[in-house]
């Protein structure tokens, strides 16, 4: 991988918060009705909790010399590139509060939010179109666009 000129963490915050509450509560509530015993599924649920975490809670975009990435997690999976040859173009953009967050399919194209409602379009020349979630679009498209041109 080529040094990235430009990267971009956004922590999915409602993820971080909803998460270790509910946990915590979830086996504040088993405690009292299951009692002491019943370990591996007070066990498993902080587990859960934590892989789902390190999995999506955190949306990171770069670019470098040759690619847009973008990767969801503490641990850089899932995650996914794309050629800047491949994009035709790139443009600001929103995202709906019924679009939500983490990885979707919308009616424009895969959308990957962690945060807000600021997103840049990513269209690639065989026409598949794709949004990403960013709290900077023209910060980001600064770094995108001049790569297009030069290819």
């Amino acid at each position: 991988m080529e040094h990235p000129v430009y990267v971009e963490k956004q922590w999915m915050k409602l993820l971080w918060i909803i998460l270790p509450v509910s946990t915590v509560l979830l086996l504040a509530v088993q405690m009292i009705y299951l009692g002491p015993g019943m370990t591996g599924i007070k066990l498993a649920l902080p587990l859960v909790s934590l892989l789902l975490l390190a999995l999506l809670g955190a949306l990171t975009i770069s670019v470098d010399a040759s690619y847009l990435r973008w990767h969801f997690g503490l641990i850089g999976f899932p995650s996914w590139k794309i050629a800047l040859s491949d994009i035709a173009y790139a443009e600001a953009t929103t995202t709906s509060m019924m679009e939500g967050y983490g990885i979707r399919f919308t009616s424009k194209g895969m959308l990957y939010n962690a945060t807000g409602n600021t997103a840049i379009l990513v269209v690639l020349r065989n026409g598949k179109a794709l949004r990403l979630g960013t709290q900077d679009p023209q910060r980001l498209l600064s770094y995108i666009t001049p790569r297009l041109n030069a290819r």
